[in-house]
This record gives structure tokens, sequence and C-alpha cells, in this order.
């Protein structure tokens, strides 16, 4: 009985903290409205939805071409219902499946290269949160257990005053109400520009660049890793190849963008 009547009593202090927020958050946006995440329009702000406009909204909807699920390029629609395609077939891949919102291209292109600097990571929040809700209307296979971001060496993070993969990384966790193992991986040295390296140079400028932290446990732990843009997949493969090693079950990829492996 005592522990019956305690319960609406404790629970009356948080519901009054709630109401408070809420009208001060529309206290903000009536003094302050809220603008687009990338045109920087004004737009109605919805809780937990990404912050853009509608005409942004629809630019940034997941790509409805047919991908392989194994690697995220656009294949043939026959190779769908196959599960993978030539591409995937083709390279010994440590990860499962991939995500992603679409191709490395016009809008999604330009937001990709945005999120790169620190004054757009309400943009990179949004896109994460995008991207979360592509992989809930396309299910992994399994079911992830925790997030971690692709890691940046520190001294390039520094210099950056932001981890664009980090940023997208905790909006994926925090809207899919999943762990974020933000020092999962660790990269032991500064890497140059993949963007500008041929295919065969960016799997040698990654290759044995990550190692994962000893104080994160991965046995039987599936991982979902988070980073803005895929184009050979170089990175990814290292990345989940020292999850595997440090003994995850399995190893997921989701990417805001992906590209043509011989883009």
């Amino acid at each position: 009985m005592t522990t019956e009547s305690a319960k609406p009593t404790a629970l009356r202090p948080a519901r009054r903290w709630r109401w408070l927020r809420t009208a001060q958050s529309a206290a903000a946006d009536l003094l302050f409205p809220p603008r687009c995440a990338f045109c920087f329009d004004e737009c109605e702000s919805r809780a937990g939805q990404p912050l853009f406009c509608s005409d942004c909204d629809d630019q940034f909807r997941p790509s409805a071409a047919a991908r392989c699920s194994r690697c995220g390029i656009i294949c043939p629609a026959a190779d769908v219902p196959r599960g993978d395609c030539v591409n995937w077939r083709q390279e010994k891949w440590q990860f499962r499946e991939v995500r992603t919102l679409g191709s490395y291209q016009d809008a999604l292109r330009e937001a990709v290269l945005k999120i790169k600097h620190v004054a757009y990571e309400p943009l990179a929040i949004a896109l994460g949160q995008r991207l979360a809700e592509c992989i809930q209307d396309r299910p992994l296979v399994e079911h992830p257990d925790v997030v971690a971001p692709v890691p940046m060496h520190w001294f390039k993070r520094l210099w950056r005053h932001t981890h664009t993969a980090q940023t997208l990384a905790r909006a994926v966790a925090l809207h899919l109400e999943l762990p974020l193992a933000s020092g999962l991986l660790v990269c032991r040295r500064p890497l140059a520009r993949q963007a500008s390296l041929t295919p065969p140079q960016r799997k040698l400028n990654v290759r044995g660049a990550f190692r994962r932290s000893r104080l994160v446990r991965l046995t039987g732990k599936r991982v979902l890793i988070v980073d803005d843009v895929m184009t050979t997949g170089a990175t990814a493969q290292e990345a989940a190849r020292a999850i595997i090693e440090g003994g995850a079950a399995a190893v997921f990829v989701a990417t805001v963008a992906r590209s043509s492996p011989d883009f």
C-alpha cells in the first residue's frame, strides 16, 4: 500500500518538469522560429524528427532505387531477391549488410560535404535521424546491439572541431534507442583523404588503421557502424575487421550516401 500510494507523488515533479520543458520549447520557437538544417528556411519543429522543411524533407528521403542489401550499391532489380550482387560476390566483405539514404550526388552530396564542418552539426543530426528511419523501414537481418562511429584520428578531429561520423552515430543510436559506443574503435594514425586516392590506394591507406578499444567487450555483439559516405568500402571493411577480431558476432554498416566503387 505504501509503495502504490507513493508512485503518483513521485511522478508529479517529473510531469511538472516535462510540462515546463514543453512550454520553454514552444516559447523558444516563437522567439526563434526553427530553420531547416539544410537550406535554413523556416520550418515546423517536430519532436524527434529531422529538422527539414518540406522541400528538403523530400530530397533526403531514402532512394527508391534497387540496391544490394549487402553492399548498398545500385544493382539490377533481378539481383535484389538474391540478397547480393556481383560487387558483393567479388569481395570478401567483413560486414553483413549496408543501409544508405541514396547515391552520392546532387543534394545528398552537398549535404555530405557540409556536415564535415562544425557549423553544420544540426544537419548531421537530421541526416542521422533520417538514416535511422531508413533502417527502421528496411530492417537489418539481425537487430544491432550497439552503434559505433567509424573513428577519426585525434589530430584531425582537433583540426576540424567536429567528428561527423560520431554526430551521425549519436543521432542514429538515439533514434533507434540503442547504446552508443563512441570509443569502440581507435584510429591509429593520420590518414590521407580517401576521396583523393584510387581504389587500390584507398585499401592501402586504411589497412591496419583501426584497433578496437580493450575497454569495450564485443563478444557475441552485433555492431552497427556509421559513416558519412561509402565508396569502395575500404574504410568500412577495415573497421569491420577490427570489430570482428574483437569477438563481435556481426557487423552492419549505415552511411548517409553511397557512391559507385568506380567513382
